[in-house]
């Protein structure tokens, strides 16, 4: 467990970013695609994701997750960095060589910051650090996507019985 202060998520995404995320709509359930080369980071974003009331799907690496994109729909992508095949930024450049419109938030161990920064065209919607708390997590994905505030009082009820709570557990990556 990380007990030093993570460093806090690096938002990219400006007034003029041309990606917008999708109005909340309480009756629509919001899909998640975290992609990532680590099987137990891949497990992580799908279970505390899923606790905090999303819909995930979890995939290996940047190729298996273009494959998700073009024959399904999602309404965010977590994106590793350093993946094989293809990592995070390149596949954000495919997608929107694609015409694809989709929030994204990478994540690396390894970026550059200036390498974040010179990413504005991509319309990155926010860029983490390694480690970082699962709950900046979740609260940059309901920036993005947000519950219902019932769904949302229902899973902070739910998550309070054991397993993960994800509200006030400081968990790291």
């Amino acid at each position: 467990m990380n007990v030093e202060a993570p460093m806090a998520a690096i938002v990219v995404r400006g007034p003029d970013a041309p990606v917008e995320p999708p109005l909340s709509d309480p009756s629509r359930e919001w899909r998640i695609l975290a992609v990532d080369d680590d099987e137990d980071t891949q497990f992580l974003y799908a279970r505390v994701l899923a606790r905090a009331g999303y819909n995930v799907t979890a995939v290996a690496d940047g190729e298996e997750a273009w494959t998700a994109l073009i024959t399904e729909r999602f309404d965010l992508l977590l994106a590793d960095q350093n993946m094989p095949r293809l990592c995070g930024l390149d596949l954000v450049v495919r997608m929107r060589d694609a015409g694809m419109t989709l929030p994204v938030i990478i994540n690396s161990g390894c970026l550059d910051l200036s390498e974040a920064a010179a990413c504005q065209h991509l319309g990155l919607a926010a860029v983490f650090l390694k480690s970082f708390f699962f709950t900046q997590l979740i609260d940059a994905v309901r920036q993005i996507l947000p519950l219902p505030r019932d769904v949302e009082g229902a899973i902070l009820r739910n998550s309070c019985g054991g397993g993960i709570n994800v509200q006030a557990a400081a968990l790291s990556i």
